[in-house]
């Protein structure tokens, strides 16, 4: 993936997401599917001006959903776990 624009797609507010920025200084975020961990380390230290330590991603399945009659599923989504360096912190994401 070339540009690095469409990697990050939004960042995850959760609970558990905002556990692991309190205790592991970790960043969860929806990134493109076709995204490598080079490309998510790349795009985040680009926009956030930030060091990244380590790039884990993970790929959740789907959920199957049902409106009266009618069966669906929802899409897959790719989470990039980012884990950044000692001391960075990423301002824009705060609350």
């Amino acid at each position: 993936m070339k540009e690095l624009s469409l990697v990050i797609e939004k960042a995850v507010q959760s609970e558990k997401s905002l556990k692991f920025r309190e205790l592991n200084n970790t960043f969860i975020f929806n990134v493109n599917k076709s995204a490598n961990k080079k490309d998510i380390k790349d795009a985040v230290e680009k926009y956030f001006n930030v060091k990244v330590e380590d790039v884990n991603t993970v790929i959740t399945r789907g959920k199957f959903r049902r409106v009266g009659k009618y069966n669906g599923k929802l899409p897959n989504i790719k989470k990039a776990y980012i884990k950044l360096k000692e001391g960075q912190r990423i301002s824009a994401l705060e609350v």
